[in-house]
């Protein structure tokens, strides 16, 4: 195998939908996938994320739609015309075999010569840095070491597309980190088309170029983590990409001037012009608590409140307010020797019109 930059591919994905017997688990899908990308598909259990890997791969029921490698369509094609290597949550590795054997496995399926093979599953276990372990049984390798192995394996039959099922999911959370970094840096170094399936925020930011957020088999948003993450399309998006404080209402106009009145009657000037508004979501750390009293920075709302709770989180202070019937968290970074607002304590609470996203419900 070639251990340079290779030429990547595109992923189209058209109108894609999928059932299992009535219950409809993909829903018109359609998304474009760059060459060399490290893409992820983010969502709750039962979003529909792993499904749609899946069908990628050519496991599953044969979907509706189109699913084109560049420019190739792939959806009627059986998993083994694809092309497309796959690495599943839990390893999948053969425990008889030994490490370079597991590894040498798809060549030795596709009949390469022996020669081949061995010079081969070399550059793969020095690329994932196992070339001391080719010897070794799975069970005598720590889990990070068997992910690597299970990485080994599927790219050394050089696929155009790398698919990662929720790959890190068994491994401790200081483990985790270290192999997101090396799965992240063996793909910037094969310029290999990758897609990872994941539930966790942190290893979607941290990884991605871009991201696909599902929820119920429906395409929420597509983006960078940056952008989805500043301007989601709406209330789930916003929700479910870190903490928000969510404030469903509606949009009111009386004569030059507009606010928006939630739910439970917090009214919220807005300046900039607005359309079909069914929510606002203000994250905690752009909101700031002030003493009563203190004169509030230009361009800025304040409102009266009183605080039900604090959370110390090490870096953060949570605060969560009442202001009116809403409650409102507020994140403040912790500094020794700022002040620390008290429960019951009234407060003014803080934030600009350029802080909060408009959004539908």
């Amino acid at each position: 195998m070639s251990t340079q930059p290779r030429e990547s591919s595109e992923i189209i994905i058209e109108n894609l939908s999928l059932s299992f017997g009535t219950t409809e688990v993909l829903k018109g899908i359609d998304l474009v996938i760059k060459p060399g990308e490290f893409f992820s598909f983010l969502g709750p259990s039962g979003s529909g994320k792993s499904t749609l890997l899946r069908a990628i791969a050519g496991f599953g029921p044969t979907p509706e739609g189109r699913i084109l490698i560049s420019g190739e369509d792939i959806a009627r094609l059986p998993p083994w015309e694809r092309n497309v290597g796959m690495v599943f949550q839990s390893y999948a590795l053969w425990p008889h075999m030994s490490v370079a054997k597991n590894v040498a496995f798809g060549l030795e399926e596709r009949k390469v010569p022996q020669a081949e093979i061995d010079v081969r599953v070399k550059q793969a276990l020095d690329l994932v840095d196992l070339a001391d372990y080719a010897h070794r049984r799975p069970s005598q390798l720590s889990g990070g070491q068997q992910q690597r192995v299970a990485l080994a394996r599927t790219i050394i039959i050089e696929p155009r597309v790398l698919l990662l099922d929720e790959p890190l999911s068994n491994l401790d959370a200081n483990l985790r980190i270290q192999m997101r970094r090396d799965i992240l840096a063996l793909q910037r170094k094969l310029n290999l088309t990758t897609i990872f399936v994941t539930h966790d925020q942190e290893e979607a930011n941290t990884t991605s170029d871009r991201m696909a957020v599902l929820n119920n088999g429906i395409l929420q948003q597509v983006g960078s983590p940056i952008d989805l993450y500043d301007a989601p399309a709406n209330t789930f998006v916003a929700s479910f990409l870190g903490t928000a404080n969510i404030l469903k209402g509606e949009l009111k106009k009386s004569g030059k001037s507009s606010a928006f009145i939630s739910q439970k009657g917090m009214e919220i000037p807005i300046t900039k012009p607005l359309e079909n508004t069914s929510a606002i979501a203000i994250r905690p750390q752009n909101i700031h608590l002030q003493p009563p009293g203190k004169k509030k920075t230009a361009n800025s709302f304040d409102f009266k409140g009183v605080v039900s709770e604090v959370e110390f989180l090490g870096e953060t202070l949570r605060y969560s307010v009442t202001v009116g019937n809403e409650s409102i968290l507020v994140d403040h970074s912790h500094r020794p020797g700022d002040i620390i607002f008290s429960v019951s304590e009234e407060v003014n609470v803080v934030f600009a019109e350029d802080q909060f996203v408009m959004l539908q419900a």
